[in-house]
């Protein structure tokens, strides 16, 4: 069975491209000359078509989306389904030719995080979980039944097999960099990380969700909302109207946020922290958890678990409490 990797084609200046619409679905068969993708850049708008007909497979973007050129968009195969095989051609400038598994996707971290990802992954039904990157566990070792194949120094193998998807499985809590650091490991490496919504969650069609982004069971994401790339959405998580989220910021499970809220790169909400309207979050601070932030919270910050934000005035022993009598 034969497969082509539809690629995003480098726009003006080769920045970062918005998917501005999609004309396709996955399984749906397409004609050469066939509109694929509307796609933007910011001095620059193209259409994508198809150079060959077949069926759309490992459909990895969505409306919305910033993508990076030489992400795979899809891939054109001769049936509806594909596990493997061999492009033929390529429909945009630069597309790879390699062995390809159209929805082959690695893990990179085996801990914790890792294994919410997994779930992640086999509910949505649209990737194949391969196996598990960690340097710290033991290769032929199993994560929830997906085996370890060994550390950071397996990606160029497995990319040369065809694997071209890859998840962060490394949450970052305390450690945001700990995430970037892998991010940065598997882009180099040649690795797409796509944008993964659980079933059960709800993201509104205006909401933009960057590449690497992760939403997990039962969050809800907003109108209008933009999530950074590599961020994490956890359980429950709420993100309501407007709010703009910078690059790997971490909101975790019940963590709420007001309308138009502002949380900048590397910060960390807490559990069942809230946030309210408009109120701005500078970068690397953390919100502990059950914190009440009232007012915006300058960069670096650590607000502590279960406190208010800002802190109330400490009161002055010449200062007269109500009810006392002079």
């Amino acid at each position: 069975m034969t497969a082509v990797a539809v690629q995003i084609p480098p726009l003006e200046n080769s920045g970062p491209v918005w998917v501005a619409s999609l004309a396709i679905r996955e399984g749906q068969p397409v004609e050469q000359g066939q509109l694929l993708a509307r796609l933007e850049s910011r001095h620059e708008r193209v259409e994508l078509h198809a150079a060959s007909s077949g069926y759309v497979v490992g459909l990895h973007a969505r409306p919305g989306q910033t993508v990076l050129p030489g992400a795979v968009l899809c891939y054109l195969a001769e049936a509806p389904t594909v596990a493997s095989g061999r492009p033929t051609g390529s429909l945009v400038p630069y597309a790879e030719q390699a062995p390809l598994e159209a929805a082959g996707i690695l893990v990179y971290g085996g801990g914790g995080h890792g294994k919410a990802v997994i779930e992640l992954l086999r509910a949505m039904r649209t990737f194949r979980v391969v196996g598990v990157i960690d340097d710290g566990m033991p290769p032929g070792s199993e994560v929830l039944g997906a085996p370890v194949l060994g550390g950071a120094d397996q990606l160029k193998d497995w990319h040369d097999r065809g694997v071209r998807l890859a998840a962060n499985g490394v949450g970052g809590i305390g450690d945001p960099q700990s995430r970037q650091r892998v991010f940065d490991v598997l882009l180099q490496a040649g690795f797409a990380c796509p944008v993964l919504v659980h079933p059960s969650a709800v993201v509104e069609p205006s909401a933009v969700l960057e590449g690497g982004v992760q939403v997990l069971p039962k969050a809800y994401i907003g109108s209008a909302v933009r999530v950074g790339f590599g961020s994490v959405i956890n359980v429950g998580a709420i993100v309501a109207h407007d709010c703009v989220l910078g690059r790997v910021t971490n909101l975790s499970p019940g963590a709420a946020l007001a309308g138009g809220v502002h949380v900048e790169e590397f910060s960390q909400i807490g559990m069942n922290a809230t946030v309210n309207l408009n109120v701005s979050v500078g970068a690397g601070c953390i919100i502990g958890n059950g914190a009440d932030v009232k007012a915006d919270v300058p960069a670096g910050t650590r607000v502590w678990a279960g406190s208010l934000w800002p802190p109330r005035p400490v009161q002055t022993s010449g200062v007269r409490e109500e009810g006392n009598v002079p």
